[in-house]
């Protein structure tokens, strides 16, 4: 018969050594918090990216700083010797998560999510030095990022009733979304300019003429020359307001990929950090060249576009898309450009295009899309955009060669090995 003191005492082992409540991956758990505070906060994309990116540098920086294996993204240091990594990742993402996202989602979510994790952790110097570290990190990267001028709005006209330029569309007419975004200092980028796209088609080209006219057959709302899969697939991968955003799709389907290859900890928060980085300059550089050339959406050049301006086109002034156009210029599009940063990138950082993977969507609970390839879903999101009505193939097109070399330039230039 057993000892009850013994019985107690290997109860006691399990509770210490077992699995905890955020998994074997606490980077994994803290990026599903992140994307839940994203839902709730209804952050815009560019906006949501930034904040995501920040997150996650956070977090790695706190990781590096124990393990040394690489070079920071911006902190330097070393923690104190034997900080627990757990503990340094639950306090520098809670520190992000409360200064960024804050009183825009639900603090309660926040606190519970922090208390779980370090409930986990067993008490002592390690966990009290880890805490101490992650905070430590987080502050030093806010401080940073709050020079970025994220948050800094830039006053001007930005609608124009001039043929090809943006102005605000209908139903709302709602003014343009971050104006400023293009100003902002990217987390890799040399500057937001580094790679904006070359001009899009002249309002007057041929080329224009039939980009529109295919919008006009295959992006109205009504009576498109559109398959049911192609719209439900502008649905699957619409990723507006109260989603996890374009950048937080991506961040799901890499959660997927670092478990199906039991990355370590510090591997998956380098992971998570490139991602984001890539993701977040993405969206600088888009709008960057957004607001550089102001072009207009598909459903004004089709409703104002006639053969006075362009003698190829033909106007339709009844013509609406099958989904409402974003408050921002057209060219270049976002979703394609962060979804061609963020396959790219784990592209270079698994080392093949060749990943099935599956998804599922905000957009369309209960829906499950299937890919084989990284470039496969990337080229789908893209004429989503068509199929939607609200963006022509330039901007498809040019958005994914910006995003590829965005990425590349990220991987090659951040959180390098250590000699």
């Amino acid at each position: 018969m057993k000892s009850p003191c013994l019985s107690v005492s290997v109860l006691a082992v399990c509770v210490l050594t077992g699995p905890r409540a955020f998994g074997d991956n606490a980077v994994l758990y803290w990026n599903d918090q992140a994307l839940d505070a994203t839902r709730l906060a209804r952050n815009p994309p560019p906006l949501a990216s930034h904040h995501i990116a920040t997150f996650h540098a956070a977090i790695f920086d706190a990781v590096n700083g124990i393990t040394h294996s690489r070079h920071g993204w911006l902190v330097y240091e070393s923690a104190p010797v034997g900080a627990d990594t757990d503990a340094a990742i639950a306090s520098a993402a809670h520190t992000v998560l409360i200064a960024l996202w804050g009183q825009a989602t639900n603090p309660h979510n926040l606190e519970v999510a922090y208390a779980t994790a370090l409930a986990e952790i067993p008490d002592g110097p390690a966990k009290v030095d880890g805490v101490a570290w992650g905070k430590h990190v987080a502050e030093g990267i806010l401080v940073a990022r709050a020079k970025s001028g994220f948050n800094k709005p830039i006053p001007g006209q930005y609608s124009s009733s001039e043929p090809g330029k943006w102005r605000e569309t209908p139903p709302g007419f709602r003014p343009p979304v971050l104006p400023h975004w293009g100003h902002v200092t990217p987390f890799v980028m040399t500057s937001p300019n580094q790679f904006r796209a070359p001009p899009p088609p002249a309002v007057d080209s041929k080329q224009q003429a039939e980009e529109i006219a295919f919008i006009a057959k295959v992006g109205a709302r009504d009576g498109a020359e559109r398959t049911e899969d192609e719209t439900l697939t502008t649905v699957f991968w619409s990723d507006d307001l109260g989603t996890c955003t374009p950048p937080g799709h991506w961040n799901i389907i890499a959660a997927d990929l670092a478990r199906r290859n039991h990355l370590s900890v510090p591997e998956t928060a380098r992971l998570f950090a490139l991602l984001n980085f890539a993701e977040a300059d993405a969206a600088i550089a888009c709008w960057d060249t957004k607001f550089f050339y102001r072009t207009w959406r598909p459903e004004t050049a089709i409703r104002e576009l006639d053969p006075k301006l362009n003698p190829y086109a033909r106007s339709n002034p009844d013509f609406i898309p099958l989904m409402v156009s974003p408050a921002f210029p057209a060219y270049i599009s976002g979703h394609s450009m962060f979804s061609a940063a963020a396959s790219r990138l784990l592209e270079r950082f698994f080392g093949t295009d060749d990943i099935a993977f599956s998804v599922r969507s905000d957009g369309l609970p209960g829906a499950v899309r299937s890919y084989k390839k990284l470039s496969d879903a990337r080229n789908e999101i893209g004429m989503s955009r068509i199929w939607a009505g609200i963006h022509v193939m330039s901007d498809n097109l040019e958005g994914q060669k910006v995003g590829i070399k965005i990425a590349d330039w990220v991987f090659d230039h951040a959180l390098s090995a250590l000699p």
